[in-house]
C-alpha cells in the first residue's frame, strides 16, 4: 500500500511538474515530460494586450501557492534579462511530446528547454553586435518560435526542432543601424502579424531613430511607423542625402511590452520616449495609435508638457499602455492607464486619446495620478466579482488600484492597497499576484496586498538571484523565472 501511494504521488508530480534539479542544460537528446491539458503563455506577459493575466490557471491559488518549491535551476550561456514564453504540448522528434519553455538571451539565443527539466533542447544564435533585452513570441499555431537576433532581425523557428524558417519575408529586417538601434522589448503576435519596436542603447548614444515594424506572420510585405520623420514608410538609414535619412534622433520605443493591441478595434498602441516633437512628423514622448498594418497613425497623445519631459530625459514610453476591459456605465467605457519616468499615470480614453478629436493636440488625459517612475509593464485582472484591478509595481512600491465608476458615469482608480516593495513587470495566475525583485520572487493576495509566499523562505527551496528587466511567467501549475545572474528558474505546487 505505501509503495502504491509513493508511486501516486509521483504522476501526479509528473503531471504538472518533475522535481528534477539541473545544474546546467544538457545538449543531449531528452525526453520532455508531456503536460495533459497544458496551456501555453505564448508572449510576455500572456496576451496581445500584455495584460500580465492568465485566465487558465488552475492548479495555482491563494490556497495553494504556500506549497511552491523550487523544481530546477539551470545556468544559461547568457542571462536572459527578458521574460520567457511557453509552449504546453510540443510535437518533438521521434514522436515525442512535451511542454518547453523558450527565452531570448541578452547575447541574441534563443534557447529552448524541457520545461519540466529545464534541459536544454536546442538553442539558435544569429551573430550581431551588442546585446538585446527581447522576449520571444510563439506563433497561434503552436508550430513556431520567433526571437530577435542581434544581426538586426527577427528569426522564426520551428517550434520542435528549431530549424530557421526562412523565405516570403523572413528573417524580418528591423534595423539598418544594428550599432546604435536594439530592440529592447517584447514581441507581440496580433492581428495575424508580428509587431517589433526599435530604440537605442543605453545613454541615448548615437543616431537611431524608434520605429514598430509589422509583418504577417503567413509572410510578405513588412510594414514600418517611424516615430520620427513618420512621412518615411521604410526603415531608416544612416547616410545624410539617402531618401531614408533622417536628421532627427532618438524618440525610441523601448517599454517592456513593446506595443501593446486594443481587443476592441485592433489599433496598435506604442509610445516614445524622449525626442523632437512637432504633431506632424516627429512623435516624441508621445503615445500613438496606429493602424494593424503600420500604415496610418489614427490618434495620438502627447503630455501638455512634452518639452519638459524632453529636455529632462523623462520619458513617457518607460512604460506602454495597460488596456483596460470595457467599463459598463462609464462614460469613457475604453480606458488605458500610461505611466512614465516622471512618476504620473495618466488615465486615456481610447476612443478619443487627445481629447480634441486626432492627433497633433498636447493634452488630453481625462485623469492622472502622482506615482513613482514607471519601468515596468502594469498588470490588469477582472476579480470573481468583475470589478477591474490594475497592479502597478514602480521605483517606489507596488500598488493595487481598483477602477471604479461613480453614477454620473466618470472613471477613475483608487488605491486599494500599497507595500513598499518596488519590483519588476507583476502577472496574475491562479488569483494569485506575483512579481519578481532582486533575490525573491513574490506572491500577494492581489485584493489586498498579502504576502502569502516568497521565494527565499526555507520551505520554497531556494531563491532567484539579481534582477534587471526580468519577469516570471505562472502556467501549468508552475512559475519560470530567470535572473540577471544567468539562472533560469522552476517553482511547482
Amino acid at each position: 500500500m505505501r509503495r502504491a501511494i509513493l508511486l501516486a504521488g509521483l504522476m501526479l508530480l509528473l503531471a504538472s511538474c518533475t522535481t528534477a534539479t539541473v545544474s546546467a542544460p544538457s545538449a543531449t537528446s531528452v525526453m520532455p515530460h508531456p503536460m495533459p491539458g497544458a496551456h501555453d503563455w505564448p508572449q510576455f506577459d500572456y496576451d496581445s494586450q500584455h495584460s500580465g493575466a492568465n485566465p487558465n490557471e488552475t492548479r495555482i491559488s491563494l490556497n495553494t501557492v504556500s506549497k511552491l518549491h523550487r523544481l530546477w535551476v539551470v545556468k544559461l550561456a547568457a542571462p536572459a534579462d527578458s521574460t520567457p514564453v511557453l509552449i504546453g504540448d510540443v510535437a518533438l522528434s521521434g514522436g515525442r511530446h512535451g511542454a518547453v519553455l523558450y527565452v531570448t538571451t541578452r547575447a541574441g539565443a534563443l534557447v529552448a528547454l524541457d520545461a519540466a527539466t529545464g534541459a536544454q533542447l536546442w538553442q539558435a544564435q544569429p551573430q550581431g553586435p551588442h546585446i538585446t533585452n527581447s522576449s520571444p513570441a510563439v506563433d497561434p499555431s503552436r508550430r513556431f518560435v520567433y526571437s530577435y537576433g542581434l544581426d538586426g532581425k527577427v528569426h522564426a523557428y520551428q517550434a520542435g526542432s528549431g530549424q530557421e524558417v526562412t523565405g516570403n519575408g523572413w528573417p524580418l529586417t528591423t534595423t539598418l543601424m544594428t550599432n546604435v538601434e536594439k530592440e529592447s522589448s517584447a514581441l507581440t503576435i496580433a492581428n495575424g502579424r508580428l509587431y517589433v519596436t526599435m530604440s537605442g542603447y543605453i545613454g541615448d548614444q548615437g543616431h537611431y531613430e524608434g520605429h514598430v515594424v509589422t509583418l504577417p506572420l503567413a509572410g510578405g510585405a513588412p510594414g514600418v511607423w517611424n516615430s520620427l520623420c513618420s512621412d518615411k514608410t521604410e526603415l531608416l538609414g544612416p547616410t545624410p542625402g539617402q531618401a531614408n535619412y533622417c536628421a532627427d534622433v532618438q524618440s525610441g520605443i523601448w517599454a517592456r511590452a513593446g506595443v501593446t493591441v486594443d481587443p476592441a478595434s485592433n489599433a496598435v498602441y506604442a509610445v516614445t520616449g524622449n525626442g523632437p516633437y512637432n504633431g506632424s512628423t516627429d512623435w516624441g514622448d508621445t503615445v500613438m495609435a496606429l493602424s494593424p498594418d503600420l500604415a496610418h497613425l489614427t490618434d495620438a497623445y502627447t503630455p501638455a508638457d512634452q518639452a519638459d519631459l524632453n529636455n529632462s530625459d523623462q520619458d513617457l514610453g518607460s512604460t506602454a499602455p495597460a488596456l483596460l476591459p470595457t467599463i459598463s456605465g462609464s462614460q469613457t467605457p475604453l480606458l488605458a492607464v500610461q505611466g512614465g519616468k516622471d512618476g504620473v499615470l495618466r488615465l486615456l480614453n481610447r476612443q478619443n486619446l487627445s481629447g480634441q478629436g486626432g492627433p497633433g493636440h498636447l493634452g488630453g488625459e481625462i485623469a492622472t495620478i502622482q506615482a513613482c517612475g514607471l519601468f515596468t509593464q502594469p498588470a490588469v485582472w477582472t476579480d470573481p466579482s468583475g470589478t477591474v484591478w490594475v497592479f502597478v509595481a514602480d521605483t517606489c512600491a507596488t500598488t493595487g488600484y481598483q477602477v471604479q465608476t461613480d453614477g454620473a458615469g466618470k472613471t477613475t482608480l483608487h488605491q486599494a492597497w500599497r507595500i513598499s516593495q518596488t519590483g519588476t513587470s507583476p502577472i496574475i495566475a491562479g488569483g494569485t499576484l506575483f512579481f519578481a525583485t532582486t533575490g525573491r520572487l513574490m506572491a500577494l493576495n492581489p485584493q489586498t496586498g498579502q504576502t502569502v509566499w516568497t521565494s527565499d523562505a526555507p520551505q520554497a527551496g531556494g531563491t532567484i538571484g539579481s534582477v534587471h528587466w526580468e519577469s516570471p511567467i505562472a502556467v501549468n501549475g508552475c512559475v519560470y523565472m530567470s535572473d540577471d545572474d544567468g539562472n533560469l528558474y522552476a517553482y511547482g505546487v
